[in-house]
């Protein structure tokens, strides 16, 4: 049985799926957000500011991938926060009582 047949049916995350997809959503705001602060003078990076260190505004190059980076590291820390605890603990609960 393929691996991802059994990672379905036993019911466990899978920490990089679960990672990557935060990233895309983190990526996908950061990035809406700065188009929203360029085109349309919001100021939404007062938030990133404080969130992701080295991020500068207005935006350079250099701190658009500061944010980038920050982005994934916090991506990994969710992933891992959700993911770990829930496995283990669908673990320790067992298979269904047939």
């Amino acid at each position: 049985m393929p691996q991802e047949e059994k990672s379905i049916m036993n019911g466990l995350l899978d920490l990089r799926a679960m990672a990557i997809t935060f990233l895309i959503s983190l990526v996908v705001s950061y990035v809406l957000c700065i188009a929203g602060d360029i085109l349309f003078d919001w100021t939404m990076y007062q938030a990133w500011m404080p969130l992701l260190p080295g991020f500068t505004w207005p935006v350079t190059l250099k701190g658009f991938l500061i944010g980038l980076f920050w982005l994934v590291c916090y991506s990994g820390y969710g992933a891992l926060v959700i993911v770990l605890p829930y496995n283990h603990f669908v673990r320790r609960k067992g298979p269904p009582a047939a």
